[in-house]
């Protein structure tokens, strides 16, 4: 199979994922990317409600504890942009039920999401207003050309089908003089060389794995350049992570977090820390005519 980013054929099995998947690992530009994708029905199924109990949200009520440390996540997020731009028009691709936005309403910017799933961006809406938040993908939004001076993308550049028609999608969207900010997994870490397949963001869900380089290269692609690179940590708590572990078992980490959790009094397994777990983040601008 030809790589979906760069169409070289220089493409060789990285391992099997699962009996029926494997990751492929382009020799051109770098990327890794799950084949073949979930299906349509598959990935409905995933993004249905259920999977946000993941997430600590039940019904369309927020996980108090989940909420306030992914809001801590996005405040670093949030300060990196602010670096650079200060107020305007932010839209967040796969906002979820909407904590970023929140975070950057706070901040002063004007927020605005896109969330595939309908179940979420319910929530987003109910908070955000109907017409701030669109049901689709960013692909089929209708948003005018030129109108954000922010795009954000965080864990979402690793679910979608063509990376390289999202990425044109938002340049389009986007400012001339405006940013987008992609937080996501990065293949060049410690963790992935330590564990291997059984790195955790190794899931059938991920359709795409990047490095600095093959993130750089497909922002050429698409009339954009990396300005900011950097390695991302993420807030975290063990009461969280004992619901993801669960919900995503890990044959490892699973019974440590399972462990600290029965160890833990409910105060400290709901405090925060700040941790890299193989991800980075990235700043893009439009490259000059």
């Amino acid at each position: 199979m030809d790589c979906i980013v760069c169409g070289s054929p220089q493409v060789e099995i990285k391992f099997d994922l699962m009996p029926e998947r494997q990751i492929l690992c382009c020799l051109k530009c770098g990327v890794e990317f799950l084949y073949p994708q979930m299906n349509d029905e598959e990935l409905k199924k995933l993004y249905s409600g259920n999977s946000y109990q993941a997430l600590g949200v039940q019904d369309t009520r927020d996980n108090g504890s989940t909420k306030k440390m992914k809001i801590a996540t996005f405040r670093l997020r949030l300060s990196l942009i602010r670096n650079y731009v200060t107020t305007g028009k932010v839209l967040d691709v796969g906002c979820a039920t909407g904590y970023f936005l929140e975070a950057a309403k706070e901040e002063g910017f004007q927020p605005y999401g896109v969330e595939l799933s309908e179940y979420s961006s319910q929530i987003a809406k109910d908070k955000l207003g109907e017409e701030n938040v669109f049901c689709g993908t960013l692909e089929q939004c209708s948003f005018p050309p030129k109108m954000f001076d922010v795009i954000t993308m965080s864990d979402l550049i690793q679910h979608v089908r063509i990376p390289a028609q999202t990425l044109s999608k938002a340049a389009g969207l986007l400012k001339d003089d405006g940013l987008i900010m992609i937080m996501m997994p990065d293949t060049k870490t410690v963790s992935n060389n330590l564990m291997g397949r059984r790195w955790t963001h190794y899931k059938p869900e991920h359709f795409f794995y990047f490095s600095h380089g093959s993130m750089s290269y497909l922002a050429g692609k698409c009339n954009l350049h990396i300005m900011h690179y950097e390695k991302s940590k993420k807030a975290l708590n063990i009461e969280y992570l004992h619901t993801q572990y669960n919900a995503y078992r890990h044959w490892l980490l699973t019974p440590v977090v399972n462990l600290l959790h029965a160890l833990l009094p409910a105060k400290a397994r709901k405090k925060n820390f700040y941790f890299s777990i193989g991800e980075m983040v990235v700043i893009l601008k439009k490259n000059r005519p």
